[in-house]
């Protein structure tokens, strides 16, 4: 089975162009371009179609774009061409016993279906960014209005408290009218006279 493996390798990289990049386990890994091709190499003294297809229904798990399988000349019995069309995969048979003409292509492989990203609306997103950035500048604008008042209160609120201490510390002011003596009347003339001082004393 070496040889089968070493002509199958020989034919996809020498006729068909392939880069291959790894095997392992049975598979291996070429790229075709910017293509991952993923080719399955089942290579039995006997072929069971049970097991062949547990084979066939492995590939699901690798990442590729195409994928063959490649079976002796024995195995093509128990394959179904119209199973492996439905899955995408492509038929290789290797007849080591004809040499590098011995491998022949029987089924081409199909570009797997990645799933596609679901069409992104532009529109909408700029539209929602617009509206966030609309959002959040009215919020910022009424948070900065807010904070210039308080600031505004607080400092109106120290200027009339200064004030009042101001005010409060200054000496009363009196007028002019308030600082003349006002004329006394005869009673006081009288009481307020040296000589009736002097008669009270001795009285």
């Amino acid at each position: 089975m070496e040889i089968a493996r070493y002509l199958l390798i020989r034919f996809l990289t020498e006729v068909w162009g392939f880069k291959l990049d790894s095997e392992s386990g049975g598979v291996l890994a070429l790229r075709d371009g910017g293509n991952k091709v993923v080719v399955k190499t089942i290579f039995l003294d006997v072929y069971e179609e049970a097991a062949l297809y547990k084979e066939i229904s492995e590939l699901a798990k690798y990442d590729y774009d195409k994928a063959f399988i490649a079976v002796l000349p024995s195995g093509l019995p128990l394959i179904d061409p119209k199973h492996l069309k439905s899955l995408g995969i492509g038929l290789i048979s290797v007849d080591p016993s004809k040499g590098l003409d011995g491998v022949e292509m029987r089924l081409p492989a199909k570009p797997r279906d990645k799933p596609q990203a679901p069409g992104v609306d532009m529109a909408r997103i700029i539209s929602a960014v617009n509206a966030a950035v609309a959002e959040a500048l009215n919020r910022e604008a009424k948070k900065i209005e807010e904070e210039l008042y308080e600031r505004l209160r607080r400092y109106l609120d120290k200027a009339v408290e200064d004030l009042r201490r101001e005010l409060a510390a200054r000496p009363p002011i009196i007028s002019p009218a308030q600082q003349q003596p006002q004329p006394s009347t005869p009673r006081q003339a009288v009481e307020e006279n040296e000589w009736v001082k002097i008669l009270r004393k001795k009285a």
